[in-house]
């Protein structure tokens, strides 16, 4: 399945070059003495599990028109790294604790509304977009966290380099 960029409240289907060709379990004809043989290439879980197997959900998410001072709040409280803004079911943008945390050091206006400080372009996935993928594109985009959508685009939940690592572990 797709990633999207969500700019200016709009989600768009795009497609990174680097993901071609990775799809799924292959054919490798391989030689035994005397014989031909086909052997199936060992595949990856990650190939075989999608990014709603390991998101975290329910996201723990603010109003995009909230003020600054409750969403320091709500990250502190929750000890998370991450708030996706939304505006009712649907994904607005993405805000990081490093995103805030110059407001407070520079004690500017903790009453202004969160979206005038949110990443002004973030990447998003579909429920059902392979997990290789999803890693394979929050390191090569330096990001660690993905918003992801359903077919509806609505906000079902985030996959962060944490959800990444527990699977791993798991």
């Amino acid at each position: 399945m797709s990633f999207y960029v969500l700019s200016k409240g709009n989600l768009t289907q795009i497609e990174f070059d680097y993901l071609t060709g990775t799809m799924g379990e292959r054919l490798e004809p391989t030689l035994v003495p005397g014989k031909v043989t086909v052997q199936r290439e060992n595949v990856s879980p990650a190939a075989k599990s999608y990014a709603i197997e390991i998101m975290s959900s329910p996201v723990i998410s603010i109003d995009a028109k909230a003020n600054v001072e409750d969403a320091l709040k709500m990250l502190k409280e929750k000890n998370i790294h991450h708030l996706v803004l939304t505006q009712g079911p649907y994904v607005k943008g993405l805000i990081s604790d490093r995103d805030l945390s110059w407001l407070a050091k520079f004690e500017l206006d903790k009453n202004a509304q969160v979206y005038q400080f949110m990443s002004n372009m973030i990447l998003a996935c579909h429920e059902e977009t392979r997990i290789d993928h999803v890693a394979k594109v929050m390191v090569r985009e330096n990001i660690s966290a993905i918003p992801v959508v359903n077919d509806e685009s609505e906000l079902t939940g985030v996959v962060t380099h944490h959800d990444l690592l527990r699977w791993i572990y798991e």
